[in-house]
């Protein structure tokens, strides 16, 4: 716990006044000595935006990635291709590790990081949605097309899974 000094005298955390420092600090001792372990704390919005920005720059790597060109633009490509493979498992593996550590399901994402205020259900429907209206636009090539199925694919299936596997 910190130490601070208010017009009342010092204080450890919410133990005193004291009258000085050094009592403080002695109270302290004391108190670690006799056993006491401060409670870990974790501030949320923090939390959530050190593993939003960790997934969040997966996509930008991702975007660098498809934009990799000039010399060495072949290494600098394989190189964010690692990264944006690997960090969002590290992203989820630590905020499972935090959540699981704290006992709460961390909650303070910033809106910017996709703190969506929809169930996931939802949300993905929403994203199927704008992938059937919008598929025709971007290519006529069959092989884009093909692409595109596939993605339509996974969100039926996430679809299917969220709607029937509960």
């Amino acid at each position: 716990m910190p130490y601070r000094k208010t017009d009342q005298g010092w204080f450890w955390g919410s133990k005193g006044p004291f009258p000085t420092k050094t009592k403080a600090i002695q109270v302290a001792k004391a108190a670690y000595a006799s056993g006491y372990k401060e409670e870990a704390t974790m501030n949320q919005s923090v939390i959530g935006e050190f593993v939003g920005m960790l997934l969040h720059s997966a996509t930008v790597a991702h975007i660098m990635h498809l934009q990799a060109v000039g010399e060495g633009s072949y290494a600098k490509h394989q190189a964010l291709a690692t990264y944006y493979d690997e960090v969002v498992q590290s992203a989820d593996t630590l905020a499972e590790a935090i959540q699981g550590c704290t006992g709460e399901i961390i909650q303070a994402y910033p809106p910017m990081f996709g703190n969506p205020a929809v169930e996931a259900l939802d949300y993905l429907k929403s994203i199927r949605e704008y992938v059937t209206t919008n598929r025709e636009q971007i290519s006529e090539y069959s092989n884009i097309q093909n692409e595109i199925d596939t993605i339509m694919t996974l969100l039926d299936s996430t679809i299917y899974k969220l709607t029937f596997l509960r």
